[in-house]
């Protein structure tokens, strides 16, 4: 036993201090934005490295009595680098000095609230996803042609809405079952039977109450989403997703129990309700428009089987305006969101992207030199959050 030990903890401190070499060769990447997340990484390296050195060194005291612990050293010590190399490293080694744009409005977005302001920040590339672990670091992903232009950056806000939900998950979970609570009981048959049909039926219900776990919390999202970028983010949600094809406007009830995502169109349907009634009447009826526009081509008729009825709206608003007060999320002011020219020093990352849309709308062929223009200005400016 004590040979596959040393054996399997050579091999670790092996790859462990190949990680530490490749870190190295990858400093010259690092900018401001990215050093705590750098910082963060070689702390976990140096604690795996001190932890692998230390079982080595407990097996030359040749204590068979030991060796049960440091059996379970090694495999957590195992367990634990694989997640490290998997997950945690990639972001510093893909990391470009052209990241600054991303990483400097992501760590405006964390300093913008208490509960985050401390937790490090990185990027990678893949789909629109986060992968929040608080206190631990959190990886936002972006396409890569995406990182380099400014209007789709709104879209990080959804994701920072996740980063929310993680921090407080224990009093966001409450509001979450009892919208749950509520809409098995607008499901629940005014008569109850007992034969074969009725158990089909309760078995409907209840992945119907299943599903809205994950459901509520992406619209909670998308609510985030406005919240702080309001227009901005709406344009981007809205052009990012409408021409990905008819998945997006409906899918076979089969595809909805326990989906990750809501179809996209009943989240536009509801984050034009929550652009509404906080009174942006004209971006909300665009959104809607648009879909319907789009849906009517594809000859598609608006159907959820069940999974989202209008009754359901009333206890969805209710949850979604808690769960809002509840984390706090900052807010844009009616000054940020305004079409005026752009006026230097810019005041918020928010007033820039909404203005971003504003130029493209008005003139996408011109758009690409201003928001060359844009982002230079940007990158050299601090933000208050």
């Amino acid at each position: 036993m004590r040979d596959i030990l040393r054996q399997s903890n050579f091999d670790l401190l092996r790859e462990i201090n190949l990680i530490k070499k490749t870190l190295d060769s990858s400093s010259d990447s690092i900018s401001d934005e990215l050093r705590p997340y750098n910082d963060w990484v070689l702390l976990t390296w140096s604690e795996l490295q001190n932890k692998t050195v230390r079982n080595l060194q407990d097996l030359d005291l040749r204590e068979d009595v030991i060796l049960p612990e440091i059996l379970s050293s090694t495999q957590s010590v195992t367990i634990v680098f694989h997640e490290f190399n998997q997950r945690w490293v990639s972001p510093v080694l893909r990391a470009l000095l052209s990241d600054r744009l991303c990483l400097k409005l992501l760590r405006w977005l964390h300093t913008s609230h208490p509960i985050t302001q401390l937790i490090p920040i990185a990027i990678g590339d893949g789909d629109f996803s986060s992968l929040p672990a608080p206190p631990m670091p959190t990886i936002y992903f972006m396409p890569p042609s995406a990182q380099r232009e400014l209007l789709y950056l709104p879209l990080f806000f959804h994701e920072f809405g996740h980063l929310l939900y993680a921090c407080q998950k224990g009093e966001m979970d409450i509001f979450v079952r009892n919208l749950q609570e509520k809409i098995s009981q607008l499901l629940a048959p005014s008569v109850q039977h007992d034969d074969r049909h009725a158990q089909i039926e309760m078995e409907r219900r209840t992945a119907i109450v299943e599903t809205w776990y994950v459901w509520i919390q992406e619209i909670f999202c998308d609510a985030v989403g406005f919240v702080i970028g309001g227009p901005a983010f709406i344009h981007a949600f809205s052009i990012y997703l409408r021409m990905l094809g008819r998945g997006e406007y409906r899918l076979p009830p089969d595809q909805l129990m326990h989906r990750p995502h809501p179809v996209t169109w009943l989240r536009v349907r509801l984050l034009a309700d929550f652009a509404q009634r906080t009174g942006c009447d004209a971006e909300a009826k665009e959104l809607s428009n648009t879909w319907n526009i789009i849906a009517s081509a594809m000859d598609i008729i608006e159907d959820y089987y069940g999974y989202y009825t209008p009754d359901f709206l009333p206890t969805i608003q209710q949850t979604i305006d808690q769960m809002l007060t509840h984390a706090t999320p900052r807010r844009f002011s009616k000054q940020e969101i305004s079409n005026t020219e752009l006026v230097l020093p810019i005041t918020s990352p928010v007033r820039l992207l909404n203005q971003a849309w504003y130029e493209f709308l008005k003139d996408a062929e011109k758009y690409p030199t201003w928001e060359a223009n844009a982002i230079d200005t940007f990158l050299n400016t601090d933000f208050p959050p």
